[in-house]
């Protein structure tokens, strides 16, 4: 008897596979096709949303690997076209927003992340689909934090900017958690 095989779990493996390579050298966690951005270890997520140039190649290597071109090392060799280079990096700092949002929303700052529900690599193949408008969703402001009142006032734009503005104080505390080991985040 055939055996069945779903092509969209099949294809979302590959990507997994190709794409998570160079993350399960470098972090503890453990990746699959499943992970989404809440399975993430803080250790793994604190590394992640800190600004940084071999931060930031970490996310070229997903999204690279993800989308079948290969590890960020023919990024750095500037082994691609300029165009596909651009996507690359439009699709790494997208990314990069939504894992600092899931920081925010660990700490309770925003009520959720736009896709949190989503794998990994569903985020990346929405990322590099979309472009600008995967990059355009941003969370809501928790009514829970000290600065909602103000948020509220604001027209949707400026509320996005105001939580993108947050993102440095969240990501500082949550260093002071992750390294203080201070409670679970």
């Amino acid at each position: 008897m055939a055996e069945v095989v779903d092509l969209d779990r099949f294809r979302r493996k590959l990507a997994a596979d190709k794409g998570f390579r160079t993350w399960l050298k470098r972090f503890q966690d453990q990746f699959g096709p499943d992970t989404r951005l809440a399975d993430l270890a803080p250790e793994t997520l604190l590394y992640l949303a800190t600004p940084g140039e071999e931060n930031l190649y970490v996310f070229f290597d997903l999204v690279m690997g993800a989308m079948g071109l290969g590890g960020a090392l023919r990024f750095r060799l500037d082994d691609l076209e300029t165009p596909t280079k651009l996507r690359i990096m439009d699709a790494a700092f997208a990314l990069m927003d939504r894992v600092r949002f899931e920081v925010m929303r660990r700490l309770g700052w925003v009520e959720e992340v736009p896709g949190g529900d989503l794998p990994l690599i569903a985020l990346v193949q929405q990322a590099w689909q979309q472009g600008s408008g995967f990059a355009r969703e941003v969370p809501r402001l928790s009514p829970s934090h000290p600065d909602y009142e103000a948020y509220r006032k604001r027209g949707p734009l400026d509320q996005g900017t105001m939580v993108r503005r947050l993102i440095p104080r969240a990501v500082a505390r949550f260093r002071e958690l992750v390294e203080g080991q201070g409670q679970s985040v």
